[in-house]
């Protein structure tokens, strides 16, 4: 190992090389201070689902991200089987012990995905509620710790976790500790204790988060079309729905639908708003921006822009995969024969496989900037 140290009030020269400290352009100090966020979610040895799908995104970003694995599966169960363990709540308590008691680490954001069972839950907001309570003395709003709960639990009617979770879920919302939260729908009907059937339903159901949990941000990631919003082609499209608590308005986003079923999802979205909320927030704070909507409608459509394009990479890698694979020629002039050749189908092994989120391959999306692409539209109650 080689060492150098440079005395800033000199000149140094090795060869053809000449360094002046009145030459010597570095970055700000802000430039090194890596932004740190605790992730606490499962992982998997192949595929992308929870860490495995949100730490490498949130790493290219600038994120210093400490992650807990609440399970070490062999892979994801949409493959229909897997082997691997679930984190106790005794050595999950150990681990964040450690690093907020022990070692005494300041995080600027907090992200949970999938927790398996009510006593992990538990544990995590006990020491969320500890990381908040430390940090309630920062004065500047930008310090405080950002808290985004994505309460995964089910989809489709199907809960695939403990009931016991839910009571849990709650729990944390009614600590207020919640600043972003991103439901599907069935999500928000468990959490809410609603069944949504109409625009209506779904809006009492958003206001109950904002009003009774004190939510800021909420998002609600998946909303298919059914007699929510009604269209001629409400199988091509699921919708997001947006809201803040300090306005009224709600906005939707109509997102087209892929023909292949992914996992991973919500997870990349989750971890990518997150990002891109603290970005705009912090720029809009130093810009003298307060309008809550406005942080939030930019930051959703960044990251359905980013998605959208991931996931097309993801379906256009994993047929030419696919095809490679089985050495079966399809014919590219004929667009319903490529979309139908092979998709990504739920317990299916053989198909699942060439449709995992091509994270690696989409790095250069992350760091989209711009205004977003898809168009936002007012909720209208009628």
């Amino acid at each position: 190992m080689i060492s150098i140290f440079f005395d800033y009030n000199k000149s140094y020269s090795t060869d053809n090389i000449i360094i002046h400290q009145s030459t010597l352009q570095l970055p700000p100090l802000s430039y090194y201070i890596m932004k740190s966020v605790l992730s606490i979610q499962s992982h998997v040895s192949h595929g992308y689902v929870g860490g495995r799908t949100a730490i490498f995104p949130l790493q290219t970003q600038g994120w210093e991200v400490d992650n807990i694995n609440t399970v070490n599966f062999s892979n994801h169960t949409g493959y229909g089987s897997f082997k691997g363990t679930s984190l106790t709540s005794n050595e999950l308590n150990d681990l964040l012990n450690q690093l907020i008691n022990k070692l005494h680490i300041s995080y600027r954001a907090i992200i949970t995905g999938y927790i398996p069972n009510a006593s992990l839950i538990k544990t995590t907001n006990e020491y969320i509620s500890l990381i908040k309570q430390k940090q309630q003395q920062q004065k500047q709003e930008e310090e405080k710790v950002i808290y985004l709960l994505d309460p995964v639990m089910g989809d489709n009617n199907y809960l695939y976790v403990d009931k016991s979770c839910i009571v849990e879920y709650q729990s944390i919302l009614h600590n207020k500790l919640v600043d972003i939260i991103t439901p599907n729908q069935f999500e928000l009907e468990l959490l809410t204790n609603s069944k949504i059937i109409n625009k209506f339903g779904l809006v009492e159901a958003i206001n109950k988060l904002h009003n009774d949990y004190d939510i800021p941000y909420v998002v609600v990631t998946s909303i298919t079309s059914g007699s929510i919003f009604k269209s001629e082609e409400e199988d091509k499209y699921i919708h997001c729905v947006i809201s803040t608590k300090d306005q009224s308005i709600i906005k939707v986003f109509d997102i087209p639908m892929i023909k292949s079923y992914f996992t991973g999802v919500g997870d990349l979205f989750s971890a990518l708003l997150l990002d891109k909320f603290y970005k705009n927030k912090h720029d809009a704070t130093i810009n003298g921006i307060h309008d809550s909507m406005t942080i939030l409608s930019r930051s959703v459509n960044q990251v359905l822009t980013i998605m959208a394009k991931t996931l097309k990479l993801t379906h256009k890698l994993g047929i030419q995969q696919a095809i490679a694979a089985t050495r079966k020629d399809v014919n590219h002039n004929n667009n319903d024969a490529k979309d139908n050749f092979i998709s990504g189908k739920i317990n299916d092994g053989d198909t699942m496989k060439y449709f995992e989120l091509k994270i690696i391959q989409a790095k250069e999306y992350y760091d989209y900037d711009g205004d977003g692409e898809f168009i936002e539209k007012v909720l209208e109650l009628n």
